[in-house]
């Protein structure tokens, strides 16, 4: 997991926040306490010195000893090196109490209170598992992270696959359209060259981005309309109808066109009288309603899921709208239809 998301910088600077916080308020309690006892430059001096050695018992623990030793299943030297730490704090409590603030005439306090090694042991093991608490909990964030980041890398990389898959495909039928009409030399070639343009810079330009503004996503699909339009006769048979969608609306890119292609390519509407393709889009307050349906020739078998590219659009609905998207694919003798709602 990379050490430079933005996620992970933001977790790492709470961190320090909260190790900061938390260590100013115990100095601050030790300070409140210790003032009961001697004036108040003692009671600072003996609450950094204690402090200091708290610190220092945490973090060893927390950043030498449990990875180094622990982590990597070197128990004796973990243990051997816990008792060490435990023997300097120790010797150093000590050292404080019976050397230096154990000595009013150096240090003007009046008397010392009771400080029993058991308090001294106790402090040790209370601050000592604290470190190992908090170094549990860190190395499960840091799991949670590690698999939410591997999650979204597999899901890019899938995502980035269908598109592969989508756009090739898409520009094979779109082309040999185009070759179509200029091999006959058809007087819609040059409508026909726009629109193949403004779909080519939607796809370069746009259709690489996690999210679009729907007016392009709705431009792109008009001109993919219109350019399978410019080869059939009876224009009338293709029935496309959008609402106005609300402003600044986002969606991802391509979650469409497979629909409107599959419709196209099965109805045969340039050559069947009765064929014809019904798309629908339409807008609610937090939805987004598709319809697209298309008949379906006597010579073909009805297909409930479809081939590849619907395929390929039911994966890329799941990894862009997980729980926000409803596809429903309904296929007759006569007409093939799906309907999507999809809750932005």
């Amino acid at each position: 997991m990379s050490a430079n998301l933005p996620g992970m910088v933001t977790r790492k600077n709470y961190q320090r926040l909260l190790h900061v916080g938390s260590w100013t308020v115990f100095l601050i309690l030790s300070v409140f306490i210790f003032s009961n006892f001697w004036p108040l430059n003692i009671a600072i001096l003996k609450a950094v010195s204690n402090g200091s050695l708290f610190i220092l018992v945490f973090y060893l623990n927390l950043s030498v000893l449990i990875p180094y030793f622990y982590t990597k299943k070197r128990y004796v030297l973990y243990i051997m090196a816990s008792i060490g730490l435990f023997g300097v704090f120790t010797s150093l409590r000590i050292f404080f109490r019976e050397y230096f603030f154990g000595l009013p005439s150096v240090v003007g306090m009046p008397e010392r209170p009771l400080q029993s090694e058991f308090l001294i042991v106790s402090s040790f093991l209370f601050v000592f598992g604290i470190s190992i608490f908090v170094k549990l909990i860190q190395n499960h964030v840091d799991s949670v992270e590690r698999n939410r980041e591997i999650i979204r890398q597999r899901d890019e990389a899938e995502f980035r696959m269908l598109k592969a898959q989508v756009n090739p495909h898409f520009l094979f039928n779109t082309l040999n359209n185009l070759y179509t009409l200029a091999y006959t030399g058809s007087e819609k070639t040059p409508g026909a060259i726009m629109s193949l343009s403004e779909i080519m810079r939607y796809l370069i330009y746009e259709a690489g981005a996690q999210l679009v503004p729907l007016e392009k996503e709705i431009r792109f699909l008009t001109n993919y309309v219109e350019l399978e339009k410019l080869r059939i006769e009876d224009t009338s048979k293709v029935t496309f109808r959008i609402d106005q969608p609300s402003e600044n609306s986002m969606i991802a890119p391509l979650v469409f066109i497979a629909f409107v292609e599959n419709a196209f390519k099965h109805s045969n509407i340039d050559t069947d009288p009765e064929g014809f393709v019904q798309i629908f889009l339409s807008f609610g307050e937090s939805e987004i309603y598709f319809t697209c349906e298309n008949s379906m020739p006597t010579s073909t078998i009805p297909k409930k899921e479809g081939g590849t590219g619907l395929a390929n659009a039911r994966a890329r609905l799941d990894l862009m709208y997980p729980g926000k998207a409803a596809l429903r694919i309904n296929s007759t003798n006569l007409v093939y239809s799906v309907t999507l709602k999809i809750s932005i």
